[in-house]
């Protein structure tokens, strides 16, 4: 269950521990896709290897088993004591744009065959995600935290629009100038459409993007798209209880079923929206905002903008302290080979 099995699993090879590993507060949406699974998984073999510490980690969405799946996964990597929160009060409530339960049944599924990891089967009776990364920050040392995000963009807004707390007397945009360095998120789509992670909370994106202090970085839907992982997950048997390998195997349709396809779900593996956050928050961390490059992606700043609707349009400028992410040495690199 080390970082070689799940790392070489999803073609995402860590080079290196750092002397010093990268603090990473993750959060996802946990809900629909199963990306975030696959992302979980990357995460906790970069872990492994000694690359970054998890010192939090948050589901946007309420009345779900979102939290449930965090909580199994992170027991599944000796990691059971990662405080994991949900958002509260505004945002995604079960699953969201009116979509029945159906496409969070394999989540709720996992709860239930895994219940000696699962903490909170609701995951509105989880803490506040609000409260928990604000504890995570006000323990880091300054400009040290690299913010995750792979959802709806819910926690962020309500991290930068909380109050002074016991845990910190600065308010949320302060504490986050003050410990974090840089924001990875998976949203948004170029050059201008609507992204999913968007859309169902448009306007907590456009709080967040806007009025977000330290630089973010954008791994939009394009990126993503054409990055395949998980065949080996779904096809591989490993000998013991594996609950990454239970969500690939019954959400990644069979290679004949994907022969031809060329979106989403193909003979290499499932789109990897998330799993490329992940790998370009621990792995690039605050390298790419600061030096403005890096060897493993190419890098455009600029910045998107969030209409009401949910659309985001990208503005192309040399002077942003953002970017979005580009290729550089080929997404191949991440696919798992045919």
């Amino acid at each position: 269950m080390g970082m070689k099995t799940i790392a070489l699993t999803f073609g995402l090879m860590a080079v290196c521990a750092f002397a010093a590993p990268q603090k990473i507060i993750f959060d996802t949406d946990m809900v629909t896709d199963f990306d975030d699974t696959g992302a979980v998984a990357v995460l906790h073999a970069m872990a492994d290897s000694g690359e970054c510490e998890i010192i939090a980690m948050g589901t946007c969405t309420r009345d779900n088993s979102s939290v449930a799946a965090v909580e199994i996964f992170n027991a599944f990597y000796g990691r059971p004591d990662i405080p994991v929160g949900c958002s509260k009060e505004i945002g995604v409530v079960g699953v969201p744009g009116g979509r029945d339960r159906r496409s969070h049944q394999k989540y709720i599924d996992l709860a239930a065959a895994y219940p000696e990891w699962v903490k909170h089967a609701n995951s509105s009776d989880a803490p506040d995600a609000c409260e928990v990364y604000r504890k995570a920050l006000a323990a880091a040392p300054d400009k040290s935290v690299v913010m995750c995000s792979v959802g709806f963009i819910t926690n962020m807004r309500r991290l930068l629009e909380s109050k002074p707390d016991a845990h910190s007397k600065l308010d949320g945009r302060a504490l986050v100038a003050k410990k974090v360095h840089t924001w990875y998120a998976m949203a948004c789509r170029h050059p201008a459409a609507k992204e999913y992670n968007v859309q169902h909370d448009a306007e907590s994106a456009k709080i967040a993007f806007e009025g977000w202090p330290t630089p973010i970085v954008f791994s939009d839907f394009n990126y993503g798209m054409d990055t395949f992982t998980g065949r080996l997950v779904a096809e591989r048997e490993y000998g013991y209880r594996n609950p990454i390998k239970d969500i690939f195997a019954k959400c990644l349709p069979s290679r004949e079923k994907c022969r031809g396809a060329k979106e989403w779900n193909t003979e290499a593996g499932h789109s990897s929206w998330d799993e490329v956050t992940v790998y370009a928050a621990v792995h690039c961390g605050a390298k790419l905002a600061s030096r403005g490059f890096v060897r493993e992606f190419g890098l455009e700043r600029g910045t998107y903008r969030i209409d009401a609707d949910g659309t985001s349009t990208w503005i192309a400028d040399e002077k942003s302290r953002n970017f979005r992410l580009t290729e550089a040495v080929g997404r191949d690199r991440f696919n798992y080979p045919k």
